[in-house]
């Protein structure tokens, strides 16, 4: 069974966005494709993707082949099943008022690492301070623990 990883689009998009942890992105894209891991991904991931290129003024249409190229190599865009969407939902539903609670965009990719006993990696601070008590996450800067 080939070792998989749950990446969020907002490490995805460090490829093609100027910022400060775009070299540990690029470190831990180079690393999955060195151990033939395979990226899974909820289909969502797609159009977040294409809506921070359009925003970032990045060509959307350079994005969407990035993605192609990266769906050849590593990247599997799924369909959440019943399970996936009822812990998210579980997620979402956990936190609180003051510190607000999970987003189900999140959720979502969170949920897909678990039931596929697998890490979730995203440079999302507030989801996994909201959510680490489901496992099966780490942030971006600690991308290496995962191998």
């Amino acid at each position: 069974m080939q070792n998989k990883v749950v990446l969020d689009s907002c490490v995805f998009n460090k490829l093609f966005l100027e910022e400060d942890d775009k070299e540990q992105a690029v470190q831990l894209i180079t690393e999955i494709s060195k151990r033939n891991y395979q990226v899974i991904v909820p289909s969502l991931f797609l159009y977040e993707v294409l809506t921070i290129a359009s925003v970032s003024n990045f060509p959307t249409q350079q994005a969407y082949e990035l993605i192609g190229l990266y769906q050849k190599a590593n990247l599997k865009l799924v369909d959440l099943d019943q399970p996936c969407i009822l812990k998210a939902i579980e997620m979402c539903e956990t936190g609180h008022l003051k510190s607000g609670f999970p987003s189900f965009y999140d959720a979502s990719y969170h949920a897909l690492a678990i039931a596929n006993n697998c890490t979730f990696i995203t440079a999302d601070n507030r989801h996994v301070s909201k959510t680490a008590q489901f496992g099966h996450v780490v942030l971006l800067k600690d991308w290496q623990s995962v191998f």
